[in-house]
């Protein structure tokens, strides 16, 4: 038996022997009242006396997350609470008759059984997430993990009748489909993850941020804002309404995926697919410098969307390597040359990118210190647009240069060496 199984048995065996004593502590309680729920978040026990939850919570809670770390993948905290409570304490302290309870050994060995079943679980299941006024204008559309199609009109009225939204909802004619692991809970979970990361990379690369921003209200139906008109009352008495932009009809391949060549779309979904833990520090980081940029090109203020801006900027390319040098440079000037080298392709494109990054960036402290006043739709246009730029150069370098750009520090030593190296 390797090393890692035995050392698995034995913490099955402890968690067993620790749910034996939930038993015998709730079968002292007295009958239980009630086991709709019974964790952290219920101030009542479901046994009587009170003594039942105070010394059983904690043992709850133990044998809880112990099941969870031996199978995260497959279980949520919600379906491991529900089968204990339900399908085991419910059970052996007071379904059965006491001349029938098991007890001892024999007790340990069914509470065993149980966890060992829920240890063992293994599920996967399509999971369909409705998205608000996209359009596909074809057939499927797969990116990463997510695969986007149309809904047809049978099944949009089954999904009306079922769902609690008013007529008053966004447009909805497509879904996100997942393949997704686990119960219900954890299922549903790791879907809304995934196919909002992949609606980070659409919106970083292919979303406007300043002009026309408002009319791409794209998003996971409920997270979405429906409409772009105000209602406002003048004088405790008429009722105005401002109406902005109209929701543009976007399609997902004509005007979405269309802003992205062939190559730089494999890259994305190369990118994507990589398992997290095999991803380098600068992989990691450009995924936080799109989920920024994503950020920015969701309704908010304009001064937030530049700030978002900024934030994208040192999220993807920013970070001190461990030397002074910085300090003697300033992280203004780090930042400029790093896009200069990564986007730039000849002297003068290098050149025009650290003066555009100094303009800009420059501008971030009056924006963060709330001195700037409003930020016109162009300047946050133009800066969405550098930076963007910056992220899929990135993404292009980290594929194409690998382990010599996979940290800041190699990304620094990397910088510099471009800055003396002559021209062929």
């Amino acid at each position: 038996m390797s090393e890692k199984r035995n050392s698995r048995e034995v913490e099955i065996d402890r968690l067993a022997k620790k749910l034996a004593k939930l038993v015998e502590i709730f079968r002292r309680g007295g009958k239980a009242n009630d086991f709709k729920w019974w964790n952290s978040n219920s101030p009542r026990s479901i046994f009587y006396p009170l003594y039942g939850y105070q010394d059983g919570q904690p043992l709850f809670e133990e044998v809880v997350q112990g099941v969870l770390k031996l199978n995260p993948e497959m279980l949520s905290e919600y379906e491991v609470e529900r089968k204990l409570v339900y399908d085991f304490l419910q059970t052996q302290a007071i379904s059965w008759t006491e001349a029938e309870h098991l007890s001892n050994q024999s007790l340990v060995s069914e509470a065993k059984n149980h966890l060992n079943k829920l240890i063992e679980f293994e599920a996967w299941q399509d999971v369909d997430i409705p998205i608000a006024n996209l359009w596909l204008g074809g057939g499927l559309v797969k990116l990463g993990k997510v695969t986007f199609m149309e809904v047809a009109k049978e099944e949009l009225e089954q999904w009306e009748k079922r769902a609690l939204w008013s007529g008053r909802a966004p447009d909805f004619r497509v879904v996100a489909r997942v393949r997704a692991p686990g119960d219900l809970q954890k299922a549903l979970s790791y879907a809304e993850t995934t196919v909002n990361q992949v609606l980070d990379v659409l919106r970083a690369f292919c979303f406007p941020f300043g002009r026309y921003s408002d009319t791409w209200r794209i998003g996971i139906l409920g997270d979405t804002i429906s409409s772009t008109s105000t209602p406002m009352r003048i004088d405790n008495r008429n009722f105005p309404t401002r109406i902005g932009a109209s929701l543009a009809q976007i399609e997902l391949s004509k005007h979405i995926l269309s802003k992205l060549e062939q190559p730089q779309l494999e890259l994305i979904n190369k990118l994507i697919l990589k398992a997290e833990s095999s991803r380098s520090k600068m992989e990691r980081k450009l995924f936080d410098g799109i989920h920024w940029l994503a950020e920015a090109a969701k309704p908010d203020t304009n001064r937030a969307k530049f700030a978002k801006i900024s934030i994208a900027l040192e999220a993807l390319i920013g970070g001190e390597p461990r030397d002074e040098y910085l300090q003697v440079r300033g992280i203004t000037a780090m930042l400029a040359e790093r896009a200069a080298f990564i986007v730039g392709t000849n002297k003068d494109d290098r050149l025009a990118v650290d003066k555009d990054i100094r303009i800009h960036y420059s501008k971030r402290s009056s924006v963060m210190h709330g001195t700037a006043g409003d930020v016109p739709l162009n300047e946050i246009d133009e800066f969405g647009e550098l930076v963007r730029r910056i992220a899929i150069a990135l993404l292009e370098k980290l594929d194409k240069l690998g382990d010599k750009i996979s940290s800041v520090d190699k990304l620094e030593k990397w910088a510099r060496s471009q800055r003396y190296t002559l021209a062929e």
